[in-house]
């Protein structure tokens, strides 16, 4: 197949396009035809498809929406990237003229290249499929939070309570205008274009049949990842938990710190910038307790040093206290061969199977996660076992040989929908 791979960036930033670069390589390797489509960065990877490439938020190219200077010219951008952008329309249908893709696969679209991109490919004819990243066609924050807590309230339409909570940047008038490009979408129709939606986990799907798209055109095609080689006699037995992500109140992290103060048996890792007021503030509640001496604060990493960190924990933690799509870090976790520990919210028991691949916890429970970090410390054999059996579901399901097939049954113009 010739595949044109459409995303708002083609560069690095996070978890989206780490899975843009691994699935075009992935599509590559298989033997398909890729091309990229984004918007103009100087970020982005050299590529002779930039040509068709349209403008962003910003003349600058930058991409984040504190950092572009409200000019008039930037702001007639971001609107414009926010309702249809025209030109990302005019450019795609000139690069599916010229290339005659058999599908297109959008990625992120959201206040970049904007929906019009599926009306391009309706207008030339061309099948296009869509991976929901997040929740921004269900949410107009993106990730169903407001004021700390879920919420669920946008999911059919009515964003009453977006605007009067200010969802959006705190601000009223970026609500406004996040809503009335929400509503512009919904009463053009353009995701009714798209073919074929792929969510990472049953419960995004679930969700997206909420919102109102048909069940036929939904299909859950789970992330994939490697899994490195290990020792012969399996993970080594760990000597702290490790808190693998960002820190951010929805992550849980302020409750990780908490499970340590509850119990002198728990040691922690924690990486993540801490360079914010909110990780500032996590770091001071551990100074203030006095237990500085077991929870590390290793910063942002990456590479071999992430792979030494997860290889040395007795279990990875994730207690998010919001809707996840699906977490790598879960899977990076079984990679290794370590038990991962998480709340019984949103797709999380989808992924880890209680006491057999790690532990899930009652929301928010503390006293539960003290527990549990301590117990796969004291019990290196049982985290040793559960790990395992993480491992074998990432060299069983999360392979990217299960995933290049499910999505190419997707992709490919004519296939049925295949069956999960």
């Amino acid at each position: 197949m010739k595949i044109i791979l459409a995303n708002y960036r083609y560069y690095v930033s996070g978890g989206p396009e780490i899975y843009m670069f691994n699935v075009k390589r992935l599509l590559e390797d298989a033997g398909h035809t890729v091309i990229p489509f984004s918007v103009r960065s100087p970020l982005n990877e050299d590529t002779p498809y930039s040509r068709y490439f349209p403008h962003g938020k910003s003349e600058s190219g930058d991409a984040y929406f504190n950092n572009v200077k409200k000019t008039p010219k930037n702001v007639a951008r971001l609107l414009s990237c926010a309702f249809y952008n025209r030109e990302a329309y005019e450019n795609l249908r000139r690069l599916i003229r010229d290339e005659r893709p058999d599908v297109v696969y959008v990625l992120q679209q959201i206040n970049a290249l904007s929906p019009s991109i599926f009306k391009a490919c309706h207008d030339e004819g061309v099948r296009v499929v869509h991976r929901l990243s997040d929740f921004n066609i269900m949410c107009p924050r993106s990730d169903f939070l407001c004021n700390g807590e879920v919420c669920t309230a946008c999911i059919n339409g009515d964003y009453s309570k977006a605007a009067d909570m200010s969802c959006c940047h705190g601000s009223r008038a970026t609500t406004a205008v996040r809503i009335a490009s929400m509503k512009f979408h919904r009463r053009k129709r353009l995701f009714d274009y798209v073919d074929a939606f792929v969510c990472p986990s049953a419960f995004t799907a679930s969700l997206l049949e909420k919102s109102g798209v048909s069940e036929e055109k939904i299909n859950v095609v789970p992330t994939f990842t490697m899994a490195p080689s290990l020792f012969e006699d399996g993970p080594t037995a760990g000597k702290y938990a490790l808190y693998l992500g960002r820190i951010s109140p929805e992550k849980g992290v302020d409750l990780t710190v908490g499970a340590a103060m509850c119990n002198s048996g728990v040691r922690l890792k924690i990486t993540g910038r801490t360079d914010d007021e909110y990780a500032a503030s996590i770091k001071a509640a551990v100074e203030e307790a006095g237990i500085s001496d077991r929870v590390d604060f290793v910063g942002f990493v990456k590479g071999e040093e992430k792979e030494r960190l997860i290889d040395g924990a007795a279990c990875v933690l994730c207690p998010s206290t919001w809707f996840e799509n699906m977490p790598n870090t879960v899977l990076e976790a079984y990679a290794h061969g370590k038990p991962v520990v998480v709340f019984d919210i949103g797709c999380m028991p989808e992924l880890v199977e209680n006491g057999e691949t790690g532990s899930v916890l009652p929301l928010g429970d503390v006293d539960a996660l003290s527990k549990t970090i301590a117990f796969y410390l004291e019990n290196p054999d049982e985290a040793r076992r559960q790990g395992m059996n993480g491992r074998n579901k990432v060299l069983t399901k999360y392979t990217p040989q299960n995933h290049l097939e499910k999505l190419e049954a997707i992709l490919d113009p004519a296939c049925a929908k295949k069956e999960d």
